[in-house]
Order: C-alpha cells, then sequence, then structure tokens
C-alpha cells in the first residue's frame, strides 16, 4: 500500500503492520536538529507521533496526516520528510480581474494542503489597482476602474474596484495561520498604466490616459527623470511594507519598452548625470534605488528576468525567471544570486491544458541545464501563475489552475529522484473530492493531457482569442509614437 499524499513524501520506510488513527490522539516531540520545514512521523500500534523544530514543521505533517487518514487502516511507518525548495509559491493576478476574499481563501486552503508557503498577489498592473492606499487615493478613484470588462468581453459596463486594507489584513493574517507568505507586486516602472492615469505627472509626457483594456505592452512607464516619481515610489511601498509582513516585495521590472525614456528630456539628462550608457542602464539605477530603499526597510526584493538586461543590478535582487531565451537568470545564479524558476512554457496557468498538458508542467525541471553546481544552489525554488485577461470567473479560474498548480506543489517539494508522474496522478485522482470539498472543481480528468490534434485545436483557438489587434499592436511595436 501506498501513502497517497501529496506532496509525495521524500522518505517511508514500512515498518509492518497498519492501524487507524486518530488525529485528536497525535503525540508532539520537538527536535531541533530538524529544519524549519522539515518533520517527521511514527505510526504503529502505539498511536501517531510527529517530530520536528517548530510550529511549521508540525503543520506540514499534520497537512500530511489528514490526507493520510482517508485512507482507512495506515501501514506502520516512519516519515521523514523535507522540502526541496524553501520557495514553493503560487501567484493569482487581480488586477486584470478580481477575485472575492472568499474566493482566494478557497485558493489559499488548497495551497497550504499543497506545503505552498508563497502567495505572490499581483495587485497592480495597466488594467486597475486593486490595494487601498490612503496616501494616495486617486489610485483608488480613478485607477482602479476602467470603462469596461475588455479583452474581448462585449461587457461595456465600467469595471473595477480594490481590497481595502482590513480586507488585506484579513487575507495576510489567513495566509499566516497556514504558513504561507503574502508577497505583494508593485509593478515599475512598466506596466503602470493605472497610476499614471490617476497621476500622469509621474509619466515623461504628464498626458492624462485611460486604463487598458486589452492586453500588450504599453509605452506608458514611470518616468525616471522626475525626483518625485521616486518619492511616489517610496511613500506606496512605505504602505506596501505596512500591510505586507512578508521579508519579499516583488517589484516587477518586466517588459518595460523605452521610447518615453529616449525622448524624455529629464530621464535623458539623468543618464549624463549618472553617467549611464543607455536606457537600459536607466532601467537599473531605477531598479537599484528602489532595491535599495526596500533594503533600508529590511525587505528582500524580487523582480523578473528582464531587470538583468541592464547589466547593473543590485546582486541581492531575486530574479524570477519567466521567460529568458538569453540564459540570463542562470548566468546570474551560476554568479551567486538567486533565482526562482516560474516558466512561461511549462508553470504558467492561464493557458489552455492543449498548450501547456499536465504531465508537460509536472515533468519541467526547475534546475535548468545551464546551471552549474553554485548556479543550482542559487534556485530558491518554483512559482506557478495564474494570469486573468481571460478568466472573469472564480470556476474558470479553478478550471485551469486546478490540478496544474499541484504539479508544481509537489515538484517544489520532492527531491528530483521521487518526481514521478505516473505515481502523482495516482494520488491526484484519490485527493479531487477534497477539492470539491472546499469549493474548488478542477479540470476532468480527461482534460489533463489530451491529445494532439485536441492540443492544437485548441491552441489555435486560444491564440486566436487572445491575440487581438489592439494587443498585437500593443505587444509588437510598444515603442511606436503614434498617439
Amino acid at each position: 500500500m501506498i501513502l497517497n499524499v501529496i506532496p509525495r513524501i521524500n522518505k517511508v520506510d514500512y515498518t509492518g503492520g497498519e492501524s487507524y488513527i486518530d488525529l485528536a490522539a497525535v503525540k508532539y516531540t520537538a527536535d531541533d536538529s530538524y529544519g524549519d520545514e522539515a518533520y517527521g512521523i511514527v505510526i504503529n500500534a502505539e498511536g501517531v507521533e510527529v517530530i520536528s523544530k517548530g510550529e511549521k514543521g508540525k503543520f506540514y505533517a499534520m497537512k500530511t496526516l489528514e490526507q493520510i487518514k482517508n485512507m482507512g487502516k495506515v501501514p506502520h511507518c516512519v516519515i521523514k520528510d523535507a522540502p526541496e525548495f524553501p520557495y514553493r509559491g503560487f501567484m493569482i493576478d487581480s488586477s486584470r480581474h478580481m477575485q472575492s476574499v472568499d474566493e482566494i481563501k478557497k485558493y489559499i486552503e488548497a495551497a497550504a494542503r499543497y506545503k505552498f508557503n508563497i502567495f505572490h498577489w499581483h495587485i497592480c498592473d495597466d488594467q486597475g489597482w486593486r490595494m487601498e492606499s490612503e496616501k494616495y487615493p486617486l489610485l483608488n478613484e480613478k485607477g482602479s476602474w476602467r470603462d469596461c470588462h475588455g479583452f474581448g468581453s462585449p461587457n461595456m459596463e465600467k469595471y473595477g474596484g480594490y481590497y481595502t486594507k482590513d480586507e488585506i489584513r484579513d487575507i495576510v493574517n489567513f495566509c499566516e495561520e497556514r504558513f504561507i507568505e503574502v508577497v505583494p507586486e508593485i509593478d515599475m516602472p512598466g506596466h503602470v498604466t493605472a497610476i499614471v492615469s490617476s497621476y500622469p505627472e509621474l509619466s515623461c509626457r504628464g498626458v492624462q490616459i485611460p486604463l487598458e483594456t486589452t492586453g500588450g505592452i504599453f509605452k506608458n512607464i514611470l518616468c525616471a527623470g522626475k525626483e518625485e516619481v521616486f518619492d511616489f515610489c517610496f511613500g506606496i511601498l512605505d504602505e506596501v511594507a505596512e500591510l505586507f509582513p512578508c521579508k519579499y516585495i516583488h517589484i516587477g521590472g518586466d517588459e518595460a519598452p523605452k521610447a518615453r525614456w529616449c525622448n524624455c528630456e529629464k530621464c535623458q539628462q539623468r543618464i549624463k548625470d549618472e553617467h549611464l550608457n543607455s536606457v537600459e542602464e536607466l532601467q537599473g539605477y531605477f531598479a537599484n534605488r528602489i532595491i535599495a530603499y526596500l533594503k533600508s526597510k529590511g525587505k528582500e526584493v524580487l523582480a523578473w528576468n528582464e531587470s538583468l538586461n541592464s547589466g547593473i543590478l543590485d546582486g541581492d535582487c531575486i530574479i524570477c525567471d519567466w521567460m529568458d531565451r538569453a540564459h540570463k537568470s542562470e548566468a546570474y545564479a551560476n554568479q551567486g544570486g538567486k533565482i526562482i524558476i516560474e516558466d512561461f512554457y511549462h508553470y504558467y496557468l492561464d493557458y489552455p491544458y492543449g498548450m501547456t498538458p499536465l504531465k508537460k508542467t509536472y515533468t519541467y525541471e526547475p534546475y535548468l541545464k545551464k546551471l552549474d553546481s553554485k548556479g543550482r544552489k542559487g534556485v530558491l525554488g518554483v512559482e506557478t501563475p495564474i494570469w486573468t485577461e481571460y478568466i472573469e470567473d472564480f470556476g474558470k479560474m479553478c478550471y485551469m489552475c486546478f490540478p496544474r498548480m499541484i504539479a508544481v506543489g509537489e515538484r517544489g517539494w520532492v527531491t528530483p529522484e521521487n518526481a514521478n508522474y505516473a505515481d502523482f496522478k495516482i494520488r491526484l485522482r484519490n485527493d479531487i473530492p477534497y477539492l470539491k470539498e472546499i469549493g474548488i472543481t478542477p479540470a476532468d480528468e480527461r482534460e489533463w493531457d489530451p491529445p494532439l490534434k485536441v492540443r492544437i485545436d485548441r491552441t489555435l483557438g486560444h491564440l486566436k482569442k487572445a491575440l487581438s489587434p489592439a494587443s498585437i499592436k500593443a505587444t509588437l511595436f510598444p515603442n511606436r509614437e503614434d498617439d
């Protein structure tokens, strides 16, 4: 009999015999030799003993026991388990479409079962600002509302909203009870239409613009030559740091076209004053000032892999590798930097199963090929994002995320030699009732690994929907000055 647990237990020694277990009668023993997230379990005729350094390991042990208990009689065994990676994250995009607090909590509850420990919350972008701000109220009065649902939706009603500070604290506390840290992302200097539509003076041109209603890469970014831009960034990050006690803050840094900077006198003057060589280095300067400020507040900073393009990024910045064809993230790790793997082709959950089948997600190797021994140690972990341009309701979000999110969770916990897709599917089938019980309806098993023809049809269908003329123009020609 195998133990039907997700993530798979890394080490189990079976000792013979079996018993029913009573979770209320579990004995606990503290042992400082265990890592913070590691745990041991002994199951025998005398009962169940959990061993860990502290409460975090004990929590993970109980999550394992909750799943084992459903098997009925449980084989006597000795378990010793610990995660492969210290960072096991899931990301929710609440900018493009929002989720209710209760819906987010359902997602978090599932994530806790599968031993995720990071909730990366994408709360602002070109299509909406979702955090209450007392210091900058226009972010909510203007930046939280767009003219229509957008992204191809026929619904032309105004769309938006934001999470109050009390709602955010509620979610943070809910996560803390499950040993999950909430990492907020405040994207800069690009993906900031919600900011510059609220405060136009923070852009290079100072022109009033509306929020975007399509996907794409947009040229209105924060002006790197205006000192008031840094004052704003520091001010909003003060509010963010107060709301989110997590040691990490994500500052984006991706998809920031430089056309505005190339034609901005203040940005060009900044390049001269700081002895920079290009607008790419100007973004490095921008990021490094933000990183220095956050480090002064005791925070560690995450950024998308495009932030490496400047060549001068602070070496303490943690890089989220989502699409890095030049392998700069691997070189960064090989030089001693830290990276998180969230590969677009394998871990992004907003693409149909035809593009990213469950097996493709599960079998992806987080230790990238160009990493040397030092670089492998720089891989903090894995993360799986769900972007919500075309996901308007929680039911669709659950269908897209589950079970692929669970696959990433397992690969974040198990050692490479313990990863086994066939075994994973067996355990996964046994856990589907739990998901439905907490209000999450996953994709049917027939959807997980569709045949080739279905994969092709669904991929083409998705691309046809996603590549609208407006989004194609915004993505392919972000530097054009045609407005």
